[in-house]
């Protein structure tokens, strides 16, 4: 589990109006478009504004680490925001979203665990070097004995990435996040990977410049209304 990162909203209870800023936030492709509803609900709610940056967790962490000026990271994983901590470029670390995996078949019907063992066509999965759900997915194969030589794998990426190969019909079947598919409607074309399957996505950010902006966002992710939005996306949420 990250560590509590609830200093935000003390500081929020005791320090004056600030001026409106924009916080840029380097994000995990599975959860943009989530982060963009929040930031749209932020914005009206506080003045402060949040521009978004998304690619795989590995690709946002090089980045980091030769200097590209985000002020936080939400990223697919914990081991990620803990390295960047430990490289003295993280603030601050917290938990705000546990992630599901999928299995789509575009169009229906869903899948299950015997159509997957029974299948030999394409199959999308992102990269497990740099995309945590694509280690998830890699991890589901191996908890079945279900040897990825049996598909013709195709390698996305990012998350978003592998979405489009099975949206486009380029693979017939792929592992995507759970909360991707509840946002576009297509959860009754998959199949939701039993959790015990793949080790726990939990999602961690990790401050990288504090300031007043920075510190309200967290705060507003780890309350009340971001928890409904993210609990609504798909996620689920870490003790309160």
């Amino acid at each position: 589990m990250g560590r509590r990162y609830g200093w935000g909203l003390a500081l929020l209870l005791v320090m004056p109006a600030v001026q409106a800023d924009d916080i840029k936030v380097a994000v995990a492709a599975n959860f943009k478009g989530t982060l963009g509803k929040i930031a749209e609900a932020f914005q009206a709610e506080t003045g402060h504004s949040v521009t978004i940056s998304s690619a795989a967790t590995g690709v946002l962490y090089t980045q980091i680490r030769h200097g590209a000026p985000f002020d936080l990271f939400l990223s697919a994983d914990a081991a990620t925001p803990q390295k960047l901590e430990k490289e003295g470029k993280g603030l601050g670390r917290f938990t705000y979203a546990y992630g599901k995996l999928g299995l789509w078949r575009r169009g229906g019907p869903a899948p299950d665990e015997a159509a997957l063992r029974a299948w030999r066509g394409n199959l999308a999965i992102a990269n497990a070097r740099t995309a945590p759900y694509g280690a998830a997915a890699m991890a589901t194969l191996a908890h079945l004995k279900i040897a990825p030589q049996q598909f013709r794998v195709l390698t996305g990426s990012n998350i978003g990435q592998t979405w489009q190969f099975v949206e486009s019909g380029n693979a017939e079947y792929g592992f995507v996040a759970w909360a991707n598919l509840v946002e576009a409607g297509k959860s009754a074309e998959a199949w939701e990977v039993p959790a015990a399957f793949y080790p726990p996505i939990e999602q961690q950010g990790v401050v990288l410049k504090p300031g007043p902006a920075t510190e309200a966002l967290v705060a507003w992710l780890q309350g009340e209304k971001g928890h409904a939005l993210i609990a609504a996306a798909g996620y689920g949420l870490p003790a309160r």
